[in-house]
């Protein structure tokens, strides 16, 4: 076939994964996909540099300019590989870049592959969310009040997730749900002229009397640390929360909740008597944590950032703190827990060691081929728990894996302690490893 047929078979393609929407409403995405196509049909391979350059303005000394390219692509990848999976299975032939270079090219579409219907495709429940956005107001946390928007009727694919193990029990007949958020208490620390030089964070002061403890301990603190009403949010949250909250509505147009509550201000009235769904840190479980782990083949290793599988011995060791994270991935952990409460509600925890772990974790579990693919043979209302591995680029998901999926015990609710937490980040032992 001749180069012009071969540009214009290139082009076709291209447009069909527009038409179809497979990059969604990513700018950079297209305008990379652009620049490939052209150089494509020019006949050259361009240079990591050019693409930083040219498509997304980073010049040669930008310290982010390799990731961002190789970000960038992964996800291009990912996208053309989803496409035709699932909207794009009935096309002749399909686009892919080879690893090693970034050029496009046509190959026919292999006989073997199984179309996945479009209702069930990654491509499909994205669609099906960007839909959703359509006429939506603006979501807006509000720590203390917890306003949430709502989306339009789901789609089939949302609906595949909303009748899975996962989601079915918290949100059956319309019952009440609660997002409860991992927020973080916060204190001022005064210089000696009395002003607050510093805000404080540490993991055993999660509240004001935790601070009149302290002060109480220490004396000598009595006028330095100060409580100033401030708590945060990591910015993962606001991301799961947007992927989420189409998962836990009403069939209709009305919510079934309409709570957004940081947990520290969980009452107990509260984890008895609604169905919870916790997003947030590992490390910002407060009072879920008893829970969570009191029926768990997992615990928490020397740090926040280490998870530990009881039943093994094996240990997973985020490496996201350890390392820069801007040049080459790291590896992240996230768990999924669903299990009843107290009262018969349900539970169901998306929890990451960062923010990566906590975004990908909270995507995968409204997936139709993630969360409610893998529980596809368990029944509703059935406890059970799911380990992730996620690798990251700057602090930005690229993956989850599914590392362990396996019933968990019932929830030990007499209130001892299910284990040792630690009251801080710690160094990790040098001979910890992730899985």
């Amino acid at each position: 076939m001749s180069e012009d047929d071969t540009g214009d078979r290139l082009r076709a393609q291209v447009a069909a994964l527009r038409a179809g929407e497979a990059l969604g409403r990513s700018q950079g995405l297209d305008r990379l996909l652009q620049f490939l196509l052209d150089c494509s049909i020019e006949g050259r391979t361009p240079k990591e540099l050019e693409i930083a350059d040219q498509v997304f303005g980073r010049s040669a000394g930008s310290a982010d300019q390799d990731s961002s390219v190789r970000v960038h692509i992964h996800r291009l990848r990912r996208k053309l590989d989803e496409y035709y999976a699932g909207v794009g299975a009935g096309e002749a032939e399909r686009l892919v870049m080879p690893k090693g270079g970034y050029r496009l090219m046509l190959e026919p579409m292999t006989a073997a592959a199984d179309p996945v219907a479009p209702s069930s495709s990654p491509v499909a429940s994205r669609r099906g969310y960007a839909l959703a956005a359509v006429g939506v107001l603006l979501l807006l946390v509000l720590v203390g009040s917890g306003s949430w928007w709502l989306a339009r009727r789901p789609d089939a694919g949302l609906r595949t997730v909303r009748a899975s193990a996962a989601w079915a029990p918290a949100i059956a007949n319309g019952s009440r749900v609660s997002l409860i958020v991992g927020d973080y208490y916060i204190f001022g620390e005064r210089d000696a002229n009395g002003d607050i030089h510093q805000l404080v964070r540490r993991f055993d002061i999660n509240s004001p009397q935790d601070l009149d403890g302290l002060i109480a301990a220490h004396p000598e603190r009595s006028g330095v640390d100060v409580d100033l009403g401030l708590d945060y949010l990591p910015v993962g949250v606001g991301n799961a929360l947007r992927v989420v909250t189409p998962v836990v509505r009403s069939d209709g147009y009305a919510p079934i909740g309409n709570l957004v509550v940081p947990v520290s201000r969980l009452s107990p009235e509260q984890l008895k008597l609604v169905n919870i769904v916790y997003l947030g840190y590992l490390s910002g479980l407060g009072t879920l944590r008893d829970p969570v782990f009191s029926g768990s083949r997992f615990a928490i290793g020397g740090s926040y950032d280490e998870i530990v599988d009881r039943r093994t011995g094996r240990s997973y060791m985020a490496g996201t703190h350890l390392d820069r994270n801007d040049q080459t991935p790291s590896r992240e952990y996230a768990l999924i827990s669903c299990f009843p409460g107290l009262t018969g509600n349900w539970i169901t925890v998306i929890a990451g060691t960062r923010d990566a772990a906590l975004m990908q974790a909270a995507d995968y579990a409204t997936r139709p081929d993630g969360l409610a693919a893998a529980t596809r043979s368990i029944t509703p209302g059935t406890a059970f728990e799911a380990l992730l591995s996620v690798d990251s680029l700057r602090n930005v998901g690229l993956s989850a894996q599914l590392v362990t999926l396996a019933p968990r015990r019932a929830v030990d609710w007499s209130g001892k302690p299910a284990q040792r937490f630690p009251d801080e980040f710690h160094e990790p032992p040098a001979q910890a490893l992730g899985g």
